[in-house]
């Protein structure tokens, strides 16, 4: 980082009261450290103590400003790097990036995955951002301000956790990385996205994706359509005897799924029907003499709970191991979609799905295409996956948006059929990461310039 318009917010180890107090006495929470040079490239004024915006969306403070450059004035405080611009509003400080998530009852820190959230927040400081992850119980009633955990390594002479608690100014932005479905339904939940809301502070991908929502936006569109397995909700038990009869291929999603977990696949044998039953990464077989009685055996294990039916596809197959393409799609610095990453994900050899926890297995997916296909064909697939990815995303973006909120990356999933014809199977609104190191970078970068997009628009 050597940004000339970069200062930063000190934040005092022991200030007195929380949040709410830091809205009526932010001096006591709150230094400036600036150094000559953001003075001079910024043109900012030779006072003690300035007057500025902590973020966009907040009043305007009076802070102190301390002589030294990067320099604590306790070695407890903590210095988060920010940008300064100046406009109409004055001198206003940020983006402070925020990610949403959730703690356990009774604990005392928060949940989700540790090791995105320090590298997300490796990647702001590089960028000159601050990057604080924070949970509803640490939005203030009121105020501008909330208390949030920023990832500052352990202090001088401690060990332990590499989180801090402080009081931060209220972010710029909010990235939603709640982490699942019952989570997500929380009251507490509710109230901090309708509290972000209230603020004008934008909060990206807000929830999960359904199954049945996405076939359904998919199927709207005349250009995605085709693309699409024929899929429809589970309603009855002759519904379920009929797609049997019709399907040699058959899968029962349940519509609230992930990982694979739940899925039931149908697959006709010569004279018989086998059934498998794929949960919490193990399977589970029936063979059953005709399509009543494999019917049944399904229809008794989907009571309770929303499933999709869907046609098989049978996929193109590497080592007489089938895969799918799975895509990292997210939005650049000028809010447009991008291809981040693709990778490829192979059954095991009795696998009916290729998600890695129910056994499949992780591969390149140019080296995998190229060993299909050939060089050129492979690379020529690859670039019609790529291309055909963005425009499905662009369609559950528009149909996710006007249900409500912002999406700035998904996961997607998308076979190809041994007869060369693309299908979509998945899309996820909380992607897990691509390991590989250029595009793990690579998106680290991305997901910070699209939050600064959406400070820029806002």
């Amino acid at each position: 980082m050597n940004r000339k318009d970069i200062i930063h917010i000190g934040v005092r180890a022991h200030p007195d009261g929380g949040p709410a107090h830091a809205a009526k006495d932010p001096a006591r929470h709150w230094y400036l450290s600036i150094s000559e040079t953001a003075r001079r490239e910024m043109r900012l004024p030779y006072h003690k103590r300035l007057r500025v915006r902590l973020s966009p969306h907040g009043s305007p403070v009076i802070l102190p400003v301390v002589p030294t450059w990067r320099t604590a004035v306790h070695a407890e405080d903590t210095l988060l790097p920010v940008r300064v611009s100046k406009n109409k509003q004055g001198i206003v400080l940020g983006p402070i990036i925020g990610i949403l998530t959730v703690k356990r009852p009774g604990a005392t820190t928060f949940r989700g995955n540790r090791a995105n959230f320090r590298d997300i927040a490796k990647m702001g400081k590089r960028l000159g951002l601050t990057v604080a992850v924070f949970t509803p119980e640490g939005l203030a009633k009121g105020g501008d301000s909330v208390l949030g955990y920023i990832h500052a390594g352990p202090r001088k002479g401690a060990t332990g956790t590499k989180w801090r608690q402080v009081v931060l100014p209220l972010p710029s932005v909010v990235y939603n990385r709640v982490p699942d479905r019952e989570s997500e339904a929380r009251a507490d939940v509710v109230r901090a996205k309708k509290w972000l809301a209230e603020r004008g502070i934008p909060l990206f991908n807000n929830g999960f994706f359904n199954k049945a929502d996405l076939y359904r936006w998919l199927q709207d569109d005349q250009e995605t359509a085709p693309y699409l397995p024929r899929t429809a909700p589970l309603e009855s038990h002759d519904q379920l005897r009929r797609w049997v009869r019709q399907h040699e291929l058959l899968y029962v999603k349940p519509v609230d799924g992930k990982a694979g977990d739940g899925i039931i696949q149908v697959r006709r044998e010569g004279e018989r029907f086998r059934v498998t039953y794929q949960n919490n990464g193990k399977r589970s077989h029936t063979t059953h003499k005709n399509r009543q009685d494999a019917a049944d055996a399904v229809w008794s294990r989907t009571r309770g709970r929303d499933y999709l039916l869907q046609q098989g596809i049978y996929l193109t197959s590497h080592a007489g191991r089938h895969f799918d393409l799975r895509l990292l799609l997210q939005k650049n610095r000028y809010g447009n979609w991008q291809v981040t990453g693709m990778g490829a994900r192979i059954a095991d050899a009795d696998g009916i799905t290729t998600h890695v926890p129910n056994g499949g297995q992780i591969e390149k997916a140019d080296k995998l295409l190229r060993a299909s296909f050939g060089r050129q064909k492979g690379d020529e697939v690859g670039n019609k996956v790529k291309q055909t990815a963005l425009r499905l995303a662009e369609t559950i973006e528009r149909a996710a948006t006007r249900d409500g909120g912002l999406i700035g990356e998904m996961s997607m999933d998308i076979g190809l059929a041994s007869d060369g014809k693309l299908w979509f199977f998945e899309a996820n609104a909380k992607p897990m990461k691509f390991d590989e190191p250029y595009i793990r970078a690579k998106s680290l970068m991305r997901l910070l310039h699209y939050c600064e997009f959406l400070t820029r628009s806002n």
